[in-house]
């Protein structure tokens, strides 16, 4: 996802409460659709979360060497889920690696594949400097690394999420309209892409940028309490089921279907084609001309597709097809020999960000025209900031400002989908 400037085991000591519910998630086939009040999406005060499942947040972009925890209170340290420390006190912060067979906390050791810092009860953990709900899971990687990975309730995650996405001042209906496609987009990789991984999630754009409790805001604890539980799902009624509900900064004036960045079912409510002007007061509704120069763009297109190295050079990028109102989705990347690696746009920008090409910075999407210009490609005529998939955020803010409630902007956005409550 992107933030509207710019634009997986041992869940729970319930574990057998949360596994059941994902299942339900996934199926959807036992749950009601949820009566929203015509003015806003209306929800009773949450119950005590104790059925909330957990997600499980990848906090290291990359696999660290080393990593500093603590606790803001009382805390117990576990090595394979046996207790190997614990204090009334809190942890002051201390230094973490991966050795051979185990741990090496400070100036203890502790042996275990995986070591679980849990803080007691109203208390928090610290990962690196930052406060997180719930507790933190260090997992080996390779070549002595680890991965630090936060377990904590979907509520409280949400609420570390959405001021990190939205501007602060932003509206309630639009940060309410965010919580839920947020929380069916997490629920979403917990049951799919999550299962099988030591994570669910990144804590990045790549996924949903994740603040932790820094992060929260009184706005944004407000918008998850009001729609504690509720999720997007379409289908035939009695055969409903969440969907990958993303969302990005501006779609520049039209809403992209789902597949200009992926294989997806052409269910309606990623459909996209949805005229939004409501964007217009995103400074990346329209942008100026950028160019690239081929050879950046063929070294950073081989860092990330190796199919891309027999291409010997770039010579040209062909669009093969485009979305009804002309967004590129995808093109042929031709080498000097003729040979050709057929790609989304989309891979291509990516590409570019991941690989460091410094005028990618200012290739804001792909919903531009491509333009041939020797030994550069221009991309011109510039709309918008980000995929452009379902929700725009700025447009959602738009129309908010205009008087529409969480349900109409969630309605505009993923038009078919309903609500429906899942815990």
């Amino acid at each position: 996802m992107g933030r509207a400037i710019g634009r997986h085991r041992g869940r729970t000591v319930r574990r057998g409460g949360a596994r059941a519910l994902l299942s339900a998630v996934w199926a959807l086939t036992a749950l009601t659709a949820v009566n929203c009040r015509c003015n806003d999406i209306e929800q009773p005060e949450p119950p005590v979360i104790q059925d909330v499942p957990i997600v499980r947040v990848l906090l290291t972009a990359a696999a660290a060497d080393e990593v500093r925890v603590g606790t803001t209170g009382g805390y117990s340290l576990q090595a394979d889920g046996r207790t190997v420390a614990e204090a009334d006190e809190a942890l002051a912060p201390v230094t973490v690696r991966h050795q051979s067979g185990g741990w090496r906390v400070g100036p203890w050791r502790a042996a275990g594949r995986e070591l679980v810092v849990r803080p007691a009860p109203g208390r928090f953990v610290r990962f690196d400097g930052v406060t997180y709900r719930g507790w933190l899971r260090l997992v080996p990687a390779d070549g002595g690394r680890l991965l630090a990975i936060n377990h904590v309730d979907v509520e409280g995650y949400l609420a570390g999420v959405l001021a990190k996405e939205l501007y602060r001042t932003w509206a309630p209906a639009t940060y309410r309209a965010l919580a839920v496609a947020a929380r069916t987009f997490a629920l979403y990789h917990m049951t799919t892409s999550g299962v099988g991984k030591e994570y669910d999630l990144g804590s990045t754009q790549a996924s949903q940028v994740y603040g932790g409790l820094p992060g929260e805001t009184s706005r944004s604890r407000e918008a998850v309490r009001h729609t504690h539980g509720t999720v997007l799902a379409y289908g035939p009624d009695g055969q409903e089921r969440i969907f990958l509900a993303q969302y990005s900064a501006c779609c520049g004036g039209r809403v992209n279907g789902a597949y200009v960045i992926r294989k997806a079912r052409l269910v309606p409510p990623l459909r996209g084609g949805q005229v939004c002007t409501d964007c217009r007061a995103c400074r990346r509704y329209r942008w100026g001309a950028v160019r690239i120069a081929k050879s950046d763009i063929h070294r950073a297109l081989v860092a990330r597709y190796g199919a891309a190295a027999r291409l010997g050079g770039l010579s040209a990028i062909r669009v093969q097809t485009t979305t009804p109102h002309g967004r590129a989705v995808w093109v042929d990347a031709v080498g000097p020999t003729g040979q050709k690696v057929r790609l989304r746009a989309e891979d291509i920008r990516l590409a570019l960000l991941f690989g460091g090409v410094p005028a990618a910075k200012g290739l804001y999407s792909m919903n531009c025209r491509l333009v041939d210009r020797g030994g550069s490609i221009e991309f011109a005529d510039g709309r918008g900031f980000g995929h452009g998939v379902g929700l725009c955020q700025w447009g959602a803010q738009g129309k908010a400002m205009r008087g529409w409630t969480a349900e109409q902007i969630l309605q505009f956005y993923y038009p078919g989908a309903k609500l429906y409550r899942v815990h």
